[in-house]
């Protein structure tokens, strides 16, 4: 179902069947109120606000303010700050209620005064907190790890996931009756007091190499260790997972990745304008006497921290330690809190990273349960300023697995581990084997399987997809179909995979059916290497070419206009695919088409005896792809592989020969077309994918099949890479260029409408533009002896070129609707006089379109 879905849908499902089940009856404590001096009537930022008795907690914002939700609230509320009295008040458990403190000071009041509250303005003007910050960031290139020419460290790091909310009532329910031994190992969270189960554990084993110049760091991977569910998740699939959820915080750095969100760093330049900053107190950390630095976003729906940084009271502003964590109304979805935790220690004249801890804590619906995400990384055996061979820092990889990273030994673990596993990691282990065995754990992990990848598996075959059992068009009418492949049960380095369609307008058969081979130990390895053979009798839109892995789909069944048009084809094709640890990858092609209209589709000509018509455009191809992705990795299932979006471009070369005579080919020609994509982020103004392609093609006389035919959209859904207002095979060229860019606000403007922004809607603009021509050698309207372009019924053109002017569509969208849905409003800006040309309300070349997906 979701082969070909963004990673985000994938790991969204992943989080739901690890993580989402009612709770029964669990009530909720809700507290916001104010903080103020109780002479002065001033409000107090970062004040402790706490639940006694739990390590349920938080602290107010600049103006005083704060919020507080929990299962496991206590009857009583305090709240701490520097130079005040404690104070405490009652809470009813299970309401909503507003509280609110005025707090005395502890200092002697000398005399007693009349003071009328005013509420202090923050400034950034003379304000002793944004000096501060701004001596730290001139500084911060001399106080970072990458100051050194080289430097080279061992990490190990251990990533935990754990369900949490675990009531007693969630544990007595039928459907654990079998599984009780699971609960042994609940814990109580020493962030927020929540009861959790350790449910998966991973560990990683690295050395880290660094050379300044040139700038390069590589990471050596020794050994991977986790405790997975092996039929329906591979290890590499889920050390990527990891990855994007837990990637490496550098507080020096500008901004910083964390759930493949990007926050802005309380140490980037932009901060002082970002962020409001606040002096606490003077503290004792690690030995050094610093300087306790709060801050919080200016505008808290932002992408940015709320915390403390810890910093040296001397002329080098280096930071000690960093507490970061987000506030309860950052636009952001699925996560209810987020910890990180980082210290340093001065050794060998350096300032050495000692403590790195994340805490994620995951919620995917109001009531249900969640999951805590942990990682801890350790690091020892630091070496400076040797270098290495420039083998040991060159290359694209950034990230390399020794080949047996996967399979090591217990005793390599043994002697790896900085320090042991606590009884429940090591429990997760051999729980995890256990629940396996269970049949009534297994058949829930199918159905979840089901709902993951939409195939129901039945011993060595997987069954599906189910999204693609029935569909329809208005030439087929209904499509049904059946599907399956093998999986490794069946045969590690083979995969046979086949289908079988029928039609009940057309009352037609269609089918296919492939077998591939792996090289590599299973046919799921990455990097692949793989021999593919596949046969196709089955139908498209013109213009359209599905891979064998496409499935039709109900929902993109629903098409805006008539669709009378379509290609009937046979397609015979062998794939030689090598992915190589460089990043590069190669794909040589053998094909052999067959093409034949459908509807009112024709393919006439006009020859020297006058009109004809040709029942088929045979063509032989010999092709070759090149890709080159850098640091690529892939969220992947058994069924399912996608590639994760990094900050690197990704290029992609595609070369075709056309071959005449050679196994019934037509026509001779070559083609070529050349794409770069690129994700550009901005910080807090949000993120653009970039998308540039050109295309030409060398030959004469040529069917437009075998030419350019741009991705047209009919459906009512969004489609990233098509033009959604552009009607199937209503332009053709043998040259072009197009550029595509969708740019994603994360709320900027939403943010800052008061009201509005309570719905936490993100923005989303999009342009995309098509340029090409169709030459005189290829141009049936010059030439009448080729196919000439489609017409409708009163000989009326209804497919064009572009020599005029370049095919322009632009979109505004408000997305993050109930956390999945976007709605674009999108604009056709010419050819506004072709016919069929879509309208809404009147205005031709306008329409509403829709999409569903996963962000955090």
């Amino acid at each position: 179902m979701l082969k070909n879905q963004s990673p985000k849908w994938l790991l969204f499902l992943l989080l739901f069947s690890i993580g989402f089940t009612p709770l029964i009856a669990q009530k909720i404590t809700k507290v916001k109120g104010t903080v103020i001096d109780a002479q002065t009537k001033e409000p107090l930022p970062f004040v402790n606000v706490a639940f006694v008795g739990t390590t349920v907690g938080t602290t107010t914002d600049f103006d005083g303010n704060f919020r507080l939700a929990s299962q496991w609230a206590s009857d009583k509320l305090m709240v701490s700050y520097i130079g005040y009295k404690p104070d405490t008040l009652d809470v009813t458990l299970g309401k909503s209620q507003t509280i609110d403190f005025a707090i005395e000071s502890t200092s002697l009041n000398l005399e007693a005064v009349e003071v009328k509250a005013k509420k202090r303005r923050y400034r950034k003007r003379n304000n002793p907190a944004v000096d501060l910050i701004r001596n730290v960031i001139r500084n911060k290139n001399r106080n970072r790890l990458r100051g050194q020419d080289y430097f080279e460290y061992d990490k190990y790091e251990k990533v935990e996931l754990d369900i949490n909310n675990i009531t007693d009532k969630f544990r007595e329910r039928k459907v654990f009756n079998r599984f009780q031994f699971i609960f042994d190992n609940v814990d109580t969270s020493e962030i927020n007091g929540k009861p959790f189960l350790p449910i998966y554990i991973q560990e990683t084993a690295s050395r880290i190499f660094y050379r300044k110049r040139p700038r390069a760091t590589r990471e050596y991977r020794k050994g991977v260790k986790m405790s997975g569910l092996d039929k329906y998740w591979d290890e590499q699939g889920v050390a990527s997972i990891m990855d994007v959820l837990y990637q490496d915080v550098n507080i020096y750095d500008n901004n910083i990745n964390v759930i493949d969100v990007q926050f802005v760093s309380p140490l980037s330049p932009i901060a002082p304008d970002f962020y409001k900053f606040y002096i606490l107190d003077t503290v004792e950390i690690n030995d050094r006497k610093c300087v306790d630095l709060a801050f919080l976003p200016r505008n808290k729906l932002d992408f940015g921290f709320t915390g403390n940084i810890y910093i040296t009271v001397d002329s080098n502003y280096t930071v000690v330690k960093a507490d970061l964590s987000i506030n309860d109304q950052t636009n952001i979805n699925w996560v209810d809190d987020l910890k990180i935790t980082q210290e340093f220690t001065f050794a060998d004249s350096v300032w050495l990273l000692t403590t790195d801890n994340m805490i994620i804590d995951f919620k995917l619906s109001k009531k249900g349960i969640g999951f805590f995400g942990r990682k801890a990384a350790i690091y020892s055996d630091h070496i400076f300023n040797t270098p290495r061979e420039n083998d040991v820092y060159d290359g694209v990889s950034k990230l390399i697995d020794e080949p047996d990273a996967f399979d090591k030994p217990e005793d390599f673990w043994q002697a790896t581990r900085p320090v042991p596993l606590t009884t429940s990691e090591q429990a997760v282990y051999s729980m995890i084997d256990t629940l396996q065995t269970i049949p009534a754990f297994r058949n829930t992990l199918d159905i979840l399987n089901l709902l993951i990848t939409g195939y129901w598996t039945f011993g060595p075959i997987d069954v599906g997809p189910v999204n693609g059992v029935y569909s329809f068009n208005d030439i087929e009418g209904g499509r049904l179909r059946l599907g399956g492949e093998t999986n490794l049960n069946f045969n590690k380095k083979v995969q046979l995979e086949g289908q079988l369609i029928y039609g009940f307008g057309d009352e037609k058969f269609k089918y296919a059916a492939g077998l591939r081979y792996s090289f590599n130990k299973d046919f799921e390895m990455n990097p692949r290497h793989e021999i593919r053979l596949s046969y196709q009798h089955d139908t498209n839109f013109p213009g359209q070419r599905l891979a064998f892995v496409n499935e039709d789909n109900f929902l993109l069944s629903f098409k805006r206009g008539i669709i009378d048009r379509m290609i009937f084809f046979d397609s015979y094709r062998i794939d030689y695919l090598r992915e190589l640890p460089s990043s590069f990858s190669y794909n040589f092609i053998v094909e052999h088409t067959k093409q034949a209209p459908l509807g009112i589709l024709d393919f006439n000509y006009l020859a020297t005896d006058g009109p004809r018509s040709l029942e088929s455009i045979d063509a032989t191809e010999f092709g070759l792809d090149l890709r080159f992705a850098p640091n690529e990795q892939f969220l992947q299932g058994r069924d399912f592989r996608y590639p994760i979006l990094n900050k690197y471009p990704v290029f992609n070369l595609r070369y075709r020969m056309g071959v005449k005579d050679v196994f019934g080919g037509d026509y001779n020609y070559h083609r070529v077309t050349f794409d770069v994509f690129k994700k550009f982020n901005f910080s807090f103004l949000g993120y653009a994918h970039v998308n540039a392609e050109v295309g030409k093609v060398w030959g004469e006389e040529l069917p437009y099949l075998l030419t350019f035919l741009p991705r047209a959209n009919q459906t009512y859904a969004y489609q990233t890479y098509s033009y959604n207002m552009m009607n199937f095979l209503e332009f053709v060229s043998d040259e072009f260029v197009s550029l595509n860019i969708r740019y994603y606000l994360n709320g900027f403007i939403f943010n800052k409408i008061p009201l509005f922004r309570r719905l936490k809607l993100r923005e989303i603009v999009s342009f995309k533009l098509l340029y090409g021509r169709l030459t005189d050698g290829n141009n049936p309207n010059v030439n009448p002896g080729i196919i000439q372009l489609p017409t409708d019924a009163e000989g009326n053109a209804t497919t064009f070129t572009l020599e005029d002017e370049p095919y322009m569509e632009a979109s505004v969208g408000v997305g993050n609707i109930f956390k999945l849905i976007t709605i674009d409003l999108v604009k056709r800006l010419n050819y506004l006089e072709n016919p069929s040309t879509p309208e809404l309300f009147g205005v031709r070349g306008l329409g509403i379109r829709f999409r569903f997906g996963v962000e955090f």
